[in-house]
Parts: C-alpha cells; sequence; structure tokens
C-alpha cells in the first residue's frame, strides 16, 4: 500500500485549493449538460447516479485516509454507515417533528463515538488481525439491524423516511439533493486537504511508512490511528444519513458485508493515498455496473445475461482488487493526474514550438 501513497510537503498550497474548485466546477455543472442527454440513449440516470457516488464518497473519502494514509484496514465501515442510516430513519419516521438534519447530525455522532469505543481496543491489533477484528464488527452491527425489529423492524426495514429539509428548503428530488450531497463531498475534501498537509498528516504518513519509527520520532501513533478512525467513521456515518434521505428506505441487507468490500474496493481502484482516489473510485465503481448492464443495449453482439450482472457483482469487485494491486496500485485517479500532466506537458511543448516558428518567421 505504501507505493502509491502522495508525497505532499508542507501547509496546504494553492495547487490543492485550485485542483478542489476544478473538481467542484465540474462536479456541479453535470446536472446542466446532464438533463439534454435522453435516458432512452445511455439507459442509466446520470443524475441518480452522480448522487449515489457522492453519498458513497463520503463514507470512502474518510476510509481512503484510514486505509491510504494511515494504512490501517478496515473491513467493516458498512457498519458505520448503517449506524448513520437507521439513526436518520428511526428518529425522522417515529418523531414526525424531529428535524432530519439533525438527525444526520446525530447519526455521525453517533457512529463516531461507536468508532472511538471500538477503535480504542482494536486499533492495538496490525494487518490481517485488524482486518478481521473490523470484519467482526460490521458482521455484529449486521446482526443487530436484523434482529433489534422492535427498533430496526428487522428485514422488513423502515419506509417513508422524509426528504431531508435544510432552512425550509426540502430536497425532494435528486436534482436538488445532488447539490446537497456533492457540496458535502466538497466541505469533507477541505477538511482532509488541511489535514494531510499539516503535522497531523505527516504524522499519518510516518506511521503509513513504519509504526515503530513513527513512535521512534514521537509520533503518538495510538492517538493518530484512534482519530483518523472516528473521523473516517463520522464521514460514513453522514453517507449513511444521506443514503437514507435518497432512498427513503433502509433495511439491513443494504449495509451488509458487500458494502465493505465495495468501500474498500473504491479506496483501491480509486488510488490508496492519493488526495482524489475516493471520489474517482466511487463514481468509476457506482457507474460500473450500469455500464455492464447497458452493453447489450449498445452493441447488440454482447449478450443479454450481462442485465444480471447484480448475481456476480463480488466477483467483479475480486477480480478488480487483484488486477489494480498487481498493474495499477496507484489507482485510476494517479493516471488521470498522470494523463493529465502529459497533456498540460505536451501542449507548452506544441506551444513552444508554435512561437519559435512564428519567431523564425518573422
Amino acid at each position: 500500500m505504501g507505493d502509491g501513497i502522495e508525497k505532499h510537503k508542507g501547509p496546504a498550497n494553492v495547487h490543492d485549493y485550485r485542483t478542489l474548485l476544478l473538481v467542484a466546477i465540474f462536479v456541479f455543472t453535470v446536472p446542466l449538460w446532464a438533463h439534454f442527454i435522453p435516458g432512452s440513449v445511455i439507459h442509466m440516470d446520470i443524475v441518480n447516479l452522480m448522487v449515489l457516488s457522492g453519498i458513497y464518497a463520503c463514507a470512502v473519502v474518510g476510509l481512503n485516509l484510514l486505509v491510504g494514509y494511515a494504512g490501517q484496514i478496515s473491513l467493516g465501515h458498512a457498519a458505520f454507515f448503517g449506524i448513520g442510516a437507521y439513526s436518520v430513519a428511526i428518529l425522522c419516521t417515529n418523531f414526525a417533528w424531529f428535524p432530519t438534519w439533525l438527525g444526520i447530525a446525530i447519526g455521525a455522532s453517533l457512529a463516531g463515538i461507536i468508532g472511538w469505543l471500538v477503535g480504542v481496543p482494536v486499533l492495538k491489533l496490525k494487518g490481517h488481525y485488524l482486518a478481521m477484528a473490523t470484519l467482526g464488527l460490521g458482521e455484529i452491527i449486521f446482526i443487530l439491524f436484523r434482529e433489534l425489529t422492535g427498533l430496526t423492524k428487522g428485514t422488513v426495514g423502515i419506509t417513508s423516511i422524509p426528504p431531508l429539509s435544510l432552512f425550509g428548503l426540502r430536497f425532494d428530488s435528486d436534482f436538488k439533493l445532488y447539490f446537497l450531497v456533492w457540496g458535502v463531498v466538497m466541505l469533507m475534501m477541505l477538511i482532509i486537504i488541511n489535514i494531510i498537509r499539516s503535522r497531523v498528516g505527516r504524522g499519518l504518513r510516518a506511521l503509513h511508512s513504519s509504526e515503530v519509527a513513527a513512535e521512534a520520532m514521537g509520533v503518538n501513533t495510538s492517538k493518530y490511528k484512534t482519530k483518523v478512525f472516528v473521523l473516517s467513521a463520522v464521514f460514513a456515518g453522514v453517507g449513511g444519513g444521506l443514503f437514507a434521505m435518497f432512498q427513503r428506505y433502509v433495511n439491513p441487507e443494504s449495509f451488509h458485508f458487500t458494502l465493505s468490500i465495495l468501500f474498500i474496493t473504491m479506496v483501491v481502484v480509486g488510488g490508496m493515498g492519493n488526495l482524489w482516489g475516493g471520489i474517482v473510485g466511487a463514481i468509476v465503481l457506482t457507474f460500473l455496473p450500469s455500464v455492464i448492464t447497458a452493453l447489450p443495449e449498445w452493441i447488440p453482439v454482447f449478450p443479454s445475461s450481462l442485465q444480471n450482472f447484480g448475481n456476480y457483482t463480488l466477483v467483479l469487485y475480486g477480480l478488480l482488487l487483484i488486477v489494480f494491486m498487481i498493474f495499477l496500485p496507484q489507482g485510476v485517479a494517479y493516471g488521470l493526474s498522470r494523463g493529465a500532466s502529459y497533456a498540460s506537458t505536451g501542449a507548452r511543448r506544441l506551444r513552444d514550438i508554435w512561437n519559435a516558428r512564428k519567431y523564425e518567421g518573422d
């Protein structure tokens, strides 16, 4: 995992904020042009999938901070995502007067508290022992979601979750929710940029490289690991709350072990330790199933059995993890950044050649 981590020096600089601004401009303009592409042509709803991508990105950018920067594995983040979702569902359906935004805040706080209670003892473990412990956490929370029928309604789930209301504005459509979700993601990225460019970020990178060496240099590794674990749990809780508002329905199967594997796969595909890896991975893997199922419609030579792709999602996630870990460990985000760098360099060279020839001609 250490090969793909970005080397950051000093405090957050103008380049980071400029990149964040460019990403925000692109993301917030998607609904404007996606509206003109008929769904009958692409066989998918771009805005709907982008909302879901943003919701997943809330959990994945925090997980990337934990896995990619601190080097701590977690296979249980679906639990924190589910805690955020069920907190909103339970509070906002049982108490009609309860503010929906407060439900998200309470769900995120509860996820953070449970993350701290679990993280303090669990993060003393390392390697596959840590992975198994977090996997166990995810399974325990999943079982509680299913068995506490008086609270969660078991496998039936909770329906009729009200849409989010904030400052008198109801986010009751994909279009409205889109800007809120991606606004939250951009805020999270701003927080992460300032963390990884700070003394805390340098401590996390030292921890990632060698925990023993980090401790020898005076880094309080236990404190840093716990803090980043709690922060990633809070981010996942926020994502879960938004997920409940988006789906208007939650049941335990939405937060199964498969979701934790999806989150980890998004981190790996996007790029572990890459600032933008979480967002890229979330978008790629959210769109991938829809793209695969639409292939028979776009290209008739593809078998129609691809439309049953949902039966093979775990197989695909496993294959992607293997392929990216072997052939592209730095992820798609790194490839995109290198491609943009090469394109920029090529454009400058062409401009210099053009100016030189123009000067010679004069």
